[in-house]
């Protein structure tokens, strides 16, 4: 995998838990029945989370708990779902989330500038060549008539 974030390629320091695997020293990505099901244990560990969520999720599920997570992992199952995006503008203008906002799942080099532009300042795509390609999307343009999340 690789991560873009800030427009560029970055070392991703943070692992998604699976369902039976203990917390890691630092920087856990736990999806939202790992949190419903350990929430008072990981609130109390105050080691960095984030979460991983469905595009489809809504935000009523988890925006009580936001505040402990640094980073929120919005999953792609298809490229051709866009839920995603809405989520995450969501979580910007309504809610207010300043913390990162990850792309995760089937992400596309070609969906690079609308991802930030929606909001999400992370994204994860499954090859280095797919991250250099995205990157290339991410700098074809430097001025918006619209504004947007970012």
């Amino acid at each position: 995998m690789t991560l873009i974030k800030n427009s560029e390629i970055v070392q991703d320091h943070w692992a998604v838990l699976d369902e039976n695997q203990a917390l890691q020293a630092d920087h856990n990505i736990i999806d939202l029945d790992y949190w419903n099901a350990n929430k008072d244990a990981l609130i109390a560990s105050k080691a960095p989370l984030g979460l991983l969520v469905q595009g489809d999720t809504s935000p009523d599920q988890f925006i009580d708990n936001i505040q402990h997570f640094e980073l929120i992992a919005i999953n792609f199952p298809s490229f051709v779902d866009g839920r995603g995006y809405s989520l995450a503008k969501t979580l910007r203008e309504k809610h207010h989330y300043t913390q990162e906002i990850r792309a995760v799942g089937e992400v596309l080099p070609d969906q690079a500038l609308y991802l930030t532009r929606v909001g999400f300042d992370a994204l994860e795509l499954s090859t280095k060549e797919a991250g250099l390609l995205a990157l290339e999307k991410l700098n074809e343009f430097s001025v918006f008539y619209q504004a947007a999340a970012n």
